[in-house]
């Protein structure tokens, strides 16, 4: 749209926009980090890059999509996987980033290179690769769910500030190019670890990685189907990346935060950047409903900036963050009045059943009639009412 600069900067590289694809399956070769650049992505992630044989060797089935058929309508659905790190060689990298650099930046594209190492050195001598490879920025796999103890990669070293802090500096002194540095959810306080990050020299951070988690079969009475843990994530992990972002935001740390972790439609991207973050990840929505995803949520970001009367992304990261009310000054008064719709109601008893209080009555035969004073003001038979029949409205303030 005429007027609209969806253009970011981060750490002084320009992204034509604020959709970056994420380090994973979308992004498993030079060629597919390509193909989403061509798509209209501003930047991608490479899929992790290691010299660990063992993670560059996929286990066989590794994804499960937890209610299909939700997925495939754009509902809430979870993800399910043990998707590992990069199934290419350190070198082979090297050599086809160079290839498709040109063609990237003829895109205005940005090559992001997730790098992991199990020794400093290792993390030291990837650093130095992926530069030379012509990658723009490095990202550091510090969040990978499926690595849980030892180690100095993934969500293992998130345990250890100190291993974390002497990454992000051996990092730093191999490499000229801006670093950003991953957040786990999961285990460890993603505040804590931003903080230490940043201290020890990331240009910017990602808030957050996905989840470990474990599915049990029923029938068989053993985990399904690969048979062990797994990273979980999908929609319903929005609102804690929204959480978790605004919490670093209002950290003031001085550096841009990528929000990630279940970004699946453009209104999930707005929030993020709502709350502070600069730009965003996503992987499984385009895995789910393929790469048209982009262009889509960049269409909804741009109109909903237009209604909006916002002009840039500057105009409006961050201006949430004022607006939260604090657990302290939350409002503790009874004000409102419940009323319920005759002509939307059909009397299917939902309110009724969930109502803490009793203030619905007992039957579903007819409408219910609200007892204002049982009524305590939760809103969950408002949230939740199928015909969206029930209202709330201001009442005088009792004091």
């Amino acid at each position: 749209m005429a007027g609209i600069d969806l253009s970011v900067n981060i750490s002084g590289v320009e992204f034509k926009n604020p959709l970056i694809v994420a380090s994973g399956p979308p992004t498993l070769s030079p060629q597919h980090v390509l193909k989403c650049i061509r798509a209209g992505a501003a930047g991608a992630v490479t899929k992790t890059i290691t010299y660990d044989v063992t993670q560059q060797v996929q286990p066989k089935p590794r994804m499960l999509v937890v209610n299909p058929e939700d997925a495939l309508r754009s509902r809430f659905y979870s993800f399910y996987s043990i998707d590992l790190m990069s199934e290419y060689k350190p070198e082979l990298w090297l050599r086809q980033i160079r290839e498709v650099k040109k063609e990237a930046k003829a895109y205005m594209g940005v090559i992001i290179a997730s790098i992991a190492g199990r020794t400093f050195e290792e993390w030291e001598k990837l650093a130095r690769l992926v530069e030379e490879a012509g990658a723009d920025m490095v990202e550091l796999n510090l969040s990978c769910p499926h690595l849980e103890k030892g180690g100095l990669m993934g969500r293992a070293v998130s345990s250890s500030p100190e291993k974390v802090s002497e990454v992000v500096k051996t990092v730093s002194r191999a490499t000229s190019l801006p670093i950003i540095g991953k957040l786990t959810p999961h285990g460890a306080n993603p505040v804590e670890l931003a903080r230490i990050m940043v201290s020890s020299g990331v240009s910017a951070l990602v808030s957050t990685a996905r989840f470990q988690g474990l599915i049990v079969d029923l029938e068989t009475m053993q985990p399904t189907s690969w048979g062990g843990f797994g990273g979980y994530g999908g929609p319903w992990q929005t609102p804690i990346s929204v959480g978790w972002t605004a919490h670093i935001a209002m950290e003031r740390l001085g550096v841009p935060i990528i929000g990630s972790g279940g970004v699946s439609k453009w209104e999930d991207a707005v929030q993020l950047i709502l709350v502070g973050a600069s730009a965003v990840q996503m992987c499984t929505a385009i895995m789910i409903n393929g790469l048209k995803t982009i262009p889509e949520m960049l269409g909804g970001i741009e109109k909903w900036m237009a209604n909006k009367g916002f002009r840039s992304i500057a105009d409006f990261s961050g201006i949430s963050l004022g607006k939260i009310v604090p657990l302290e000054r939350l409002e503790r008064r009874k004000r409102f009045q419940i009323y319920i719709d005759a002509e939307k109601c059909v009397k299917c008893g939902v309110c009724i059943r969930v109502c803490p209080y009793g203030a619905l009555g007992e039957s579903p035969a007819s409408i219910p009639e609200p007892d204002q004073e049982k009524c305590d003001n939760c809103g969950l038979c408002l949230s939740i009412c199928p015909r969206r029949a029930i209202r709330f409205e201001k009442e005088f303030d009792r004091r």
